[in-house]
């Protein structure tokens, strides 16, 4: 389902299709695509629709004679379903921004979907989802689905990842690592999370969501440890290729650096490429899940170029595993390692063996069709207009990117030719 959004701080307007796996925000500082990113999380985590979507469901069977396991059989209302989704997003929009905390004025904001009710219909009769290890099932070209039943109390839940799920091409859970995280795991014992337990205490708390909601998982980190998830082998190989040592968390819940076998590092005394990383190695470690998508702010932060290019490398390697990602940079590293790995999927389809020779494999391609690259430009009014750009088997330009290496090299060479052929020697 495409969204447009207007008036979102110094945005003037942006549409959005959240299908594709690989999403990239880029443009000058200062263009909203934090309030962006936030925008999309808040919406997500926050969609409120578990006791809000009764409408859209047929009634379903008698759950009097059903046992754990058994799946219980529904159908839904796409006329209904796309009236609710519109009308909660004009309900409930200003609620979005307050959990947002970044005190935006709503006066002028809107969201609303695009997609015309006939396009939401036809592209729900095609969808095939598959939630939460089968728990939620939609068939095929159909508007049937079933829930596996677990107890009473937990269908209306179940018919929330659902929704939630269609609403957003398959995805029912969101995470977001700001530019703040670093200090996430270092500060969280000072920062009051316990009064951020409570939802309502959240919107009276100075912190933006997305900061919130990380330090709460800082505080939680001692049981979020005892979880394993299908994606650990991403953990370990930003430990193994960026970081070159391991994180742990103790039983008092502080963060070590395990250098080697018989060097452990506090986390403070730790490097800032191992604070920013941390976050993420955690939620790869231990909460990923198949169904999330994951937003990272300016994932190059204290990464030397090399390490940016490898961050890349594991990014399409976590969207070619079945996971989602949002980021937000400034990188030409890692907007030319993207490059790389659209073309690496053209040489890859046509059997070439220089992807071999040049280190790479089918895990580092990456399929055009899985990427959708915005700009985010001031316009002529002096608010910013996001456009989406151009993908081809060559990869995408980022021009606000490329214009300032134009400069600069412009720069450099002239300084150069002057040096070398005009200046006189002292």
């Amino acid at each position: 389902m495409k969204l447009r959004i207007s008036n979102l701080g110094v945005i003037d307007s942006m549409e959005i299709d959240m299908s594709q796996p690989f999403i990239l925000f880029a443009g000058d500082n200062g263009t909203g695509k934090t309030y962006a990113a936030t925008f999309l999380y808040t919406l997500i985590s926050e969609l409120g629709l578990v006791y809000d979507l009764n409408s859209p469901f047929e009634n379903v069977e008698d759950l009097s004679n059903k046992k754990i396991g058994d799946y219980v059989d529904g159908e839904l209302k796409a006329d209904e379903l796309y009236d609710v989704l519109t009308e909660f997003l004009i309900k409930r929009q200003s609620d979005i921004l307050r959990y947002m905390n970044l005190n935006l004025k709503s006066d002028s904001f809107k969201c609303e979907i695009i997609t015309t009710k006939e396009e939401w219909k036809e592209e729900l009769w095609k969808k095939s989802v598959s939630v939460m290890h089968d728990f939620v099932v939609k068939k095929a070209n159909s508007f049937d689905y079933k829930l596996q039943f677990l107890k009473d109390t937990l269908l209306p839940l179940q018919q929330s990842w659902l929704i939630i799920s269609l609403f957003f091409d398959g995805i029912i859970g969101a995470k977001m690592f700001t530019a703040e995280r670093s200090g996430i795991y270092t500060f969280n014992k000072e920062l009051s999370v316990s009064r951020l337990r409570n939802p309502e205490e959240r919107l009276n708390v100075r912190y933006p969501k997305p900061i919130a909601d990380g330090l709460s998982d800082a505080a939680d980190v001692v049981n979020q440890r005892k979880k394993e998830s299908d994606y650990t082998e991403f953990a370990d190989e930003i430990e193994q290729m960026i970081l070159h040592g391991n994180l742990t968390v103790s039983e008092d819940g502080e963060v070590l650096y395990h250098v080697s076998s018989n060097t452990e590092l506090g986390f403070n005394e730790s490097s800032s490429a191992v604070k920013t990383l941390a976050p993420l190695v955690f939620y790869l470690r231990h909460t990923a899940g198949q169904y999330n998508v994951l937003f990272v702010d300016e994932p190059e932060l204290n990464l030397h170029p090399k390490n940016q290019i490898l961050l890349a490398k594991i990014f399409v390697k976590m969207i070619n595993a079945g996971l989602r990602l949002v980021i937000s940079t400034h990188s030409d590293y890692i907007i030319r390692e993207i490059n790389n790995m659209i073309m690496a999927d053209g040489l890859n389809k046509a059997g070439d063996e220089i992807l071999t020779k040049m280190g790479y494999d089918e895990s580092l391609c990456l399929s055009q069709d899985k990427f959708a690259p915005y700009l985010f430009q001031k316009n002529a009014k002096g608010k910013v207009a996001v456009e989406p750009l151009e993908v081809d088997r060559y990869g995408f330009n980022m021009p606000s990117i490329d214009d300032a290496i134009n400069q600069q090299n412009e720069v450099t060479n002239t300084f150069y030719e002057v040096l070398k052929y005009d200046y006189p020697t002292k």
